[in-house]
């Protein structure tokens, strides 16, 4: 399949940006969006195929505008959810404002920004980003798994409510990913983030995959994977099923 164009949050940086950087190889028009202008304009000066629109997707009105950029474009469009909040601290010592940011971020604008793009989604994708801590709890980061797992659970639900809208929805687990975000909660104290050893153990083990080996195989599932097989497959970009499929080598070189 060919997607014409693609709206990344979470763009400046990490996954979105290789991610952003790939689909535009790909000769697809991308949108990426986030924050920091600086980091956005950073990314889009690499492609002429990259158009950056800083905003939070927590805020109306910057999804109403994502939105409306997104339907300017040509279809069929797809909508990728890289934008994440990683809020750190034990669950019963988190201000009611920090819990509500995780869920803010991680589901509800998830939500909102899929169903303003809905109308000009017709033939395409949505596709969230995953993680393993919606199932494997860790001390310190309970708001976020909770979070992931409800962003988990809304995006079964799009995939099951939208089955007839021809608009398929799917999502992937990318395991551990060398990001600003994870290198630096592994900086932290036991003290501070109580977790930091069990994903310290991950890094000590070569298991952490690099943001453009996390792009490809997005760009893959986005660009390449049929549609049928899109919506109904639990993709782990860890699965060695489908590994010689998007990547000429080992996972974890």
């Amino acid at each position: 399949m060919s997607l014409g164009s693609i709206l990344v949050t979470g763009g400046g940086s990490g996954i979105g940006a290789a991610l952003a950087l790939a689909l535009a190889r790909r000769d697809c028009r991308v949108i990426i969006t986030g924050r920091r202008a600086t980091t956005l304009e950073a990314v889009a000066n690499q492609s002429p195929m990259i158009e950056a629109l800083p905003a939070d997707v927590t805020r109306p009105q910057d999804q109403d505008e994502l939105a409306s950029l997104l339907a300017k474009l040509n279809a069929p469009r797809g909508l990728f959810h890289g934008a994440g909040y990683f809020q750190l601290g034990k669950i019963d010592a988190l201000s009611p404002d920090e819990w509500q940011r995780s869920f803010d971020t991680n589901v509800t604008a998830r939500l909102a920004l899929s169903t303003k793009c809905k109308p000009h989604l017709a033939g395409g994708r949505v596709l969230f980003v995953g993680s393993d801590s919606g199932t494997n709890v860790r001390a310190g980061a309970a708001a976020y798994s909770v979070a992931q797992a409800a962003s988990e659970t809304l995006r079964r639900a799009l995939q099951e409510e939208w089955a007839d809208c021809d608009i398929a929805v799917s999502g992937f687990k990318p395991g551990l990913v060398d990001t600003d975000l994870v290198r630096g909660f592994l900086a932290l104290s036991d003290e501070d983030f109580p977790a930091r050893t069990a994903f310290q153990a991950y890094l000590d083990r070569g298991e952490i995959s690099s943001p453009d080996t996390i792009a490809a195989f997005a760009a893959w599932l986005l660009l390449d994977v049929g549609a049928h097989r899109f919506r109904t497959t639990p993709w782990d970009i860890r699965d060695p099923e489908h590994l010689g499929e998007w990547n000429n080598g080992p996972l974890y070189p």
